[in-house]
């Protein structure tokens, strides 16, 4: 159920009023939570609701049976078989449609066993949306309780709750059990609650409803679906289209769910914070999909050892290779992560290098200070920006085509005059974004409630009505 549809309003309102009324009854809260949870996700299919009432009950046996095993080594057995059946399921669920393809290419038996599979039903397998964040958010909870035996134990209501939650199951942000289970005992509805939430679902709306969507339609698709019709000029200005889009696409929908959480009375944690006014590869990975980034530093990067055994910069490669397989399993996906990986080493390996460069622009004066903030900060927008068409296209063929397309073409297709002005808003905004943010939501909650949703009702309007007929679905679904 898409969070920009009728039907979730017709959801969503009458959730909003029962949850209010159940807030002071903590049990009779997380049981509506659960139910409702699970009906916002059922709709996607019955045997989508089946794996996730699966990964939650794993989940749940594994806490029940570390909380009872004292040996070390059956329960770092125990974890191990949890972080395997999950990591299964993921392999199966986003490359078993690859692995077919490529199996049906063998000589085996003339083609006879793609067959059975086919006939079988399991070569037609659909990558159930949210998968990969509620196992996310399930491992952390299960890693978590291993490395703090003392945690309170939870009950297979507080797991159901957890991985099921609605504003976070189809795409984040991942949330942390310390995070979301002080939440659930005690469920408060702020003075701010109400207007941050409406703020946040508003400016998720235009992320998505105008800018992701006009870029995307305009521009991004049709430049991926025939680059030789562009010119190199159009082909340059659609990557830098789509680098606006997806920032838009992502945090918009990041901010519709925290919008959803705050009115039903949940902190969800940040996600974006301006991520392409970073002045360097490391900064941009603090900045953007903040909880991927932290889940894979500390699930992933330090279990490999970190800065601290191994070397570094192979832990550093190691983890973005993954990162970026974990979002697909094309040419084009590896490419990314170990880009993304080799990036963040050279970072780390000058680190000296920059700290006196700093010195020097300190030393120097302001105009030094400011060349050398322009210089990373170019660096750093292109690196993100270069690497992104690998990200968006279907596979590196795609790709090299754009980058052709760039280089020389003799296309004649332009864009819109009104791209450019949308990318040099959106970049505007990193900077000013945040303020802008702060002073709107402050002003908002200074009007009485009703006002509030009045003027929120009014404006979520006017931002449908400036959006076309039809949305596109979340770029993040997919992943």
């Amino acid at each position: 159920m898409n969070f920009i549809t009728v039907n979730f309003v017709l959801f969503f309102l009458p959730v909003l009023c029962i949850g209010w009324l159940l807030r002071r009854y903590t049990g009779w809260f997380k049981a509506f939570l659960v139910l409702v949870s699970l009906f916002f996700y059922g709709q996607l299919g019955a045997q989508f609701l089946v794996l996730l009432l699966v990964v939650a009950l794993l989940n749940w046996g594994t806490l029940h049976f570390l909380h009872h095993i004292r040996q070390e080594s059956a329960r770092k057995w125990l974890v191990s078989a949890d972080v395997a059946v999950h990591i299964a399921l993921l392999f199966f669920y986003k490359y078993a449609e690859p692995v077919f393809l490529q199996l049906n290419r063998l000589p085996l038996g003339n083609g006879l066993l793609y067959q059975w599979l086919q006939e079988s039903g399991m070569g037609d397998v659909v990558l159930p949306a949210g998968l990969s964040f509620y196992s996310f958010m399930g491992l952390s909870l299960v890693i978590d309780y291993y490395r703090v035996p003392t945690q309170p134990r939870r009950s297979l209501m507080d797991v159901l709750a957890y991985v099921s939650f609605f504003p976070t199951i189809m795409a984040g942000p991942i949330m942390r059990g310390e995070q979301f289970f002080p939440q659930l005992q005690s469920v408060r509805a702020g003075e701010t609650c109400f207007s941050e939430g409406i703020c946040y679902i508003l400016s998720g709306l235009f992320k998505k409803v105008v800018l992701a969507t006009y870029l995307s339609r305009n521009l991004v698709d049709p430049l991926f679906e025939m680059p030789d019709n562009y010119s190199s000029a159009a082909a340059l200005v659609g990557i830098y289209a789509y680098t606006i889009q997806i920032l838009c696409d992502f945090s918009g929908y990041t901010d519709l769910a925290i919008g959803v959480a705050r009115l039903m009375g949940f902190q969800l944690p940040r996600n974006f914070e301006s991520p392409y006014r970073a002045l360097s590869l490391q900064e941009f990975w603090r900045r953007w999909h903040i909880t991927l980034s932290l889940w894979l530093r500390d699930y992933l990067y330090i279990p490999l050892g970190g800065s601290r055994r191994g070397n570094r910069y192979v832990n550093l490669t190691v983890t973005m290779v993954i990162g970026g397989l974990w979002h697909g399993s094309g040419l084009n996906f590896l490419i990314w992560g170990l880009f993304h990986g080799l990036g963040l080493a050279v970072v780390h390996a000058f680190r000296g290098w920059r700290e006196q460069a700093k010195l020097f622009a300190r030393l120097s004066g302001r105009g030094w200070q400011l060349a050398g903030k322009l210089v990373a900060w170019m660096l750093t927008f292109h690196s993100v920006a270069v690497l992104w068409v690998f990200f968006r296209a279907r596979s590196f063929e795609e790709a090299c085509a754009v980058f052709r397309s760039v280089a020389w073409n003799n296309g004649v297709q332009g864009y819109d005059a009104r791209i450019p002005c949308i990318i040099i808003l959106v970049l505007a905004m990193q900077w000013v974004g945040p303020a802008c943010f702060k002073c709107f939501s402050g002003t908002m909650a200074r009007l009485p409630w009703a006002v509030q949703a009045l003027v929120g009702g009014l404006l979520a309007g006017a931002v449908l009505a400036m959006g076309p007929e039809g949305m596109l679905p979340f770029i993040y679904f997919d992943f």
